[in-house]
């Protein structure tokens, strides 16, 4: 493939301020300068992510099916890799209490800057029950791939499950690995079967002008795999949606 598409996940540690690359391209954003994020493969492998104006995108801007299942937000809300804050100033316009969390010192930044009420420098691995209990848990973005690996998210799931009642919901989307694969990304998948990897896990990192990321793993899945790692944590496909090809759109209930 000549661009990687791919939604950006953040790193499951704090990153430092010269690690923040994806914070950066916001806090330029904001400031009114134009730059692009690059997206490196541990192949060899590189191109563009998705650019800034993404991460900044009114309601109405939002694919169909990210505004679709986005309807089944409800009540507190946990916004998992929160990035520019697009999720969590929504839910709280249709006043939802909203905990927005991400690793990206820059992203914090730039949520308390949009207004978001509280938002927190936080990786996904540390929710636990000291954030008190959620009733949807918005991991969009492709930031369910921010557990990293399937046994990661399956505990991921369990706390989450921990943390709602039993109308609770997970809104999440997702890559499907598998659809429009080209040959080097069947070989990937194949060494990753090999390694006993699932498929669509990703060794990736992040540049912007001169800052990286630290490498880090992202999860990708199709839609049977997400529910395979669901059902192991006691939650099911409650609503699923096509959106552009390899993309899907899934709600998780109890």
């Amino acid at each position: 493939m000549d661009v990687l598409v791919v939604r950006f996940a953040v790193v499951s540690d704090v990153l430092s301020e010269k690690d923040d690359a994806f914070g950066r391209l916001l806090l330029d954003h904001t400031a009114g300068c134009t730059g692009q994020l690059i997206l490196e493969l541990d192949d060899g492998r590189a191109g563009l992510a998705l650019p800034a104006e993404v991460f900044f995108a009114e309601h109405g801007e939002w694919p169909p099916e990210e505004q679709r299942v986005f309807e089944f937000v409800q009540g507190r809300v946990l916004d998992i890799g929160c990035g520019a804050g697009r999720h969590s100033l929504e839910a709280e316009r249709r006043g939802l209490d909203v905990v927005a969390i991400d690793v990206s010192p820059g992203a914090v930044e730039v949520c308390r800057q949009r207004g978001v009420r509280d938002v927190r420098l936080l990786p996904v691995a540390a929710v636990d029950t000291t954030l008190g209990a959620f009733d949807t848990a918005l991991m969009m973005c492709g930031n369910f791939g921010l557990v990293g690996t399937a046994d990661e998210a399956v505990r991921v799931l369990r706390v989450l499950h921990e943390l709602m009642p039993p109308n609770g919901r997970i809104v999440l989307d997702s890559v499907d690995p598998y659809e429009g694969a080209d040959p080097a990304d069947l070989a990937y998948q194949e060494r990753n079967r090999a390694s006993g990897r699932w498929p669509g896990q990703v060794t990736i990192r992040l540049r912007y002008a001169e800052l990286a990321t630290p490498w880090y793993e992202l999860l990708n899945l199709s839609a049977a795999e997400l529910e395979v790692l669901a059902g192991r944590a006691a939650w099911q496909l409650a609503d699923l949606v096509d959106g552009e090809p390899g993309e899907i759109y899934a709600v998780l209930a109890k």
